[in-house]
């Protein structure tokens, strides 16, 4: 397919970020990426097959349509802890895909993400059907930041394989991740292969510091220009934006208390730790015939709890 050149001055450029409010809604906000990719648009589901065959590299059998089957509008319901932010959809060959902006909390996020695959996998099999008409699954999972060791790129797949010689045990499950935080958006364009192009873009499109490189992107990735384009329609709408705003404090105070329990758990298991510690020690002075007075002078416990030993 032929490319579609699009050039823009300096200034136009410029104007993207100061005219608008591209600024405070970055792609890898999962409201924002909703909007541009999971919108029940012809538009969004444009730029959803655009990033799908990027990322799942379909150049050779791209993907030509699909259908989005969870739209949703969200409307204020940005904050709903029941609002799932990802993307379902089916292409027009019967694949069934679940598409994420993961933005915080990793914790069991590996685990958490094989339930998703599993899930899909038994919803693409009706009851009366036999197993071998079970639909392809594919989890594409991008995130924020970084989740496997740095010897992994940042674009890696995953699948059920035997683990002695590699044989693969079935196609119909398949995992992509794509962690944003593992490229380089100085690194020269030309070096560049379009999962990370896509990957400087997602990260980087609302970053002014990056403006140049962003517009390069967009100009040689036909693909991408499809979510620019949309893009730049939503950041001019102050509501978007606050919405946006509304939905990252809403993830920062979400992964803020469970940072909180986390913390309080750990401090009142060290305590209780140190606390069976002295239990222990003072345990072993009382069987030494070592006076109780004494014990309870070197450990803090009352003579009374060191008599129940």
């Amino acid at each position: 397919m032929e490319k579609t050149k699009h050039s823009a001055s300096s200034e136009e450029i410029t104007k993207l970020y100061t005219d608008t409010y591209r600024t405070r809604m970055p792609l890898y906000n999962d409201y924002v990426f909703h909007r541009i990719y999971g919108s029940d648009t012809d538009e969004s589901r444009a730029a959803l097959i655009g990033l799908l065959n990027i990322i799942l590299e379909r150049k050779d059998d791209p993907i030509r349509n699909l259908e989005i089957k969870n739209p949703i509008d969200l409307g204020d319901r940005i904050t709903d802890k029941d609002i799932t932010m990802d993307i379902r959809a089916e292409t027009d060959s019967g694949e069934i895909l679940s598409i994420e902006m993961q933005v915080s909390h990793l914790f069991d996020y590996r685990c958490r993400t094989l339930f998703y695959g599993g899930r899909l996998v038994n919803s693409s099999l009706q009851s009366d059907q036999s197993y071998d008409k079970m639909k392809k699954s594919i989890v594409v999972s991008i995130i924020q930041n970084k989740l496997f060791p740095k010897e992994i790129g940042c674009h890696s797949i995953f699948d059920v394989r035997e683990q002695k010689t590699g044989h693969r045990l079935c196609d119909r499950l398949e995992f992509h991740f794509l962690e944003l935080g593992k490229v380089d958006p100085n690194k020269p364009l030309a070096e560049m292969n379009p999962i990370e192009r896509l990957a400087v873009y997602l990260r980087y499109a609302d970053d002014e510091n990056y403006k140049n490189s962003v517009q390069e992107i967009c100009e040689s990735e036909e693909e991408i220009i499809m979510a620019e384009n949309i893009y730049r329609k939503a950041t001019t709408e102050e509501k978007a934006a606050a919405l946006a705003e509304r939905r990252m404090m809403f993830l920062h105070d979400q992964a803020s208390m469970r940072e909180g329990g986390r913390r309080e758990g750990l401090a009142e298991g060290l305590a209780e730790g140190a606390a069976r510690e002295k239990r222990a020690i003072a345990k072993k002075f009382k069987t030494s015939g070592i006076p109780i007075d004494v014990i309870a002078k070197n450990t803090g416990l009352t003579e009374e709890e060191i008599e129940a030993l």
